[in-house]
């Protein structure tokens, strides 16, 4: 009886996701955590609540849910808890999304285990001494990727990648590329409470190099692999039009802070600051025609020690490779 109770107990206790030896897989110190998006299937398969607690107490939400309060999410921030049934309901809507969402686990978790192309790809843009040891969550309904600290995390569930799978292998380098930037440099997260202008172009700056860099990271792999297409930030940088036109905007509005630093910041002026991520996503596409004229001009080494370096030095090295 007592053998029958002990092999009961094991699998029960081995039905739970976490005794999937895939759960976590570890590279070095960097750790793949698909903990979440597997938690998030047996929710989404069984609707049992039960499950929702044990998401809640993940290290992935605990990563969402400091993201979201550093830059005020409009998600619930008062409880883990409430975050994630935010994010997994309504839940025969969610449900609908089931099918592709395995698909994109699946596809995350085989590209993590056949190589180690991710992980070695985003080094060759951090110091050659640097080591990873944050995660990469493979997370559920929550932007289409973020950092905070050391951590990144990938939402499988965003319509980018349920449409287009192929997109996550890109955006994981982008997202861990952006774990590691934060965490060579020790550089803090930027903060949203601007009080003068100087503060502005301190945002602008620092999201210029870490999204620019990001960005340009995967731009080679796509190109080899015929994948510019199928995002939007890479049919402009394949778009050398485009591109001027862009970046005569971005500066325009770089200038606008840069050239008044003791103005006050008003509420207004966000609307600016939002033209740099939204739409056109400036920071993004013209950081990474930045961080693409450097390497290209200087080499690696100096597009990386720029890391290391104030990332107004990034944008200054720039126009003086431009006004060559």
């Amino acid at each position: 009886m007592r053998k029958v109770l002990i092999l009961a107990l094991l699998l029960t206790i081995c039905s739970n996701a976490f005794c999937d030896k895939n759960t976590i897989i570890q590279k070095g110190k960097l750790k793949y955590d698909f903990s979440f998006a597997e938690l998030a299937i047996q929710y989404l398969e069984t609707g049992d609540t039960c499950i929702l607690s044990k998401i809640s107490r993940l290290e992935a939400v605990d990563h969402i849910m400091n993201h979201a309060k550093k830059f005020n999410y409009n998600v619930p921030k008062s409880s883990n808890r409430k975050l994630v049934e935010y994010l997994l309901h309504p839940l025969e809507k969610e449900k609908l999304n089931l099918d592709r969402f395995k698909r994109n686990l699946k596809i995350a978790k085989e590209q993590v285990l056949q190589d180690d192309f991710i992980h070695e790809r985003c080094k060759e843009f951090l110091p050659d001494e640097f080591q990873f040891t944050g995660s990469l969550f493979f997370t559920y309904g929550y932007d289409l990727g973020v950092v905070f600290g050391k951590n990144a995390s990938i939402n499988l569930n965003h319509s980018h990648y349920l449409n287009q799978p192929g997109e996550i292998r890109y955006y994981m380098l982008h997202e861990l590329h952006h774990a590691g930037f934060f965490e060579c440099s020790n550089k803090p997260m930027p903060h949203l409470d601007l009080k003068k202008y100087s503060d502005a172009v301190d945002l602008i700056t620092l999201a210029t190099q870490l999204e620019g860099v990001a960005t340009y990271v995967p731009l080679k792999v796509r190109l080899k692999e015929n994948a510019m297409n199928s995002d939007a930030d890479y049919v402009c940088l394949n778009d050398s039009l485009m591109m001027q036109n862009l970046e005569k905007e971005y500066f325009q509005i770089y200038y606008h802070f840069f050239n008044q630093p003791g103005k006050d910041f008003k509420d207004t002026d966000w609307k600016l600051i939002a033209s740099l991520s939204n739409g056109k996503r400036l920071w993004y596409r013209v950081g990474a025609l930045m961080a693409k004229t450097i390497d290209e001009k200087l080499g690696r080494k100096e597009l990386v020690n720029l890391i290391n370096e104030d990332p107004k030095a990034f944008i200054n090295c720039y126009l003086s490779l431009k006004n060559q």
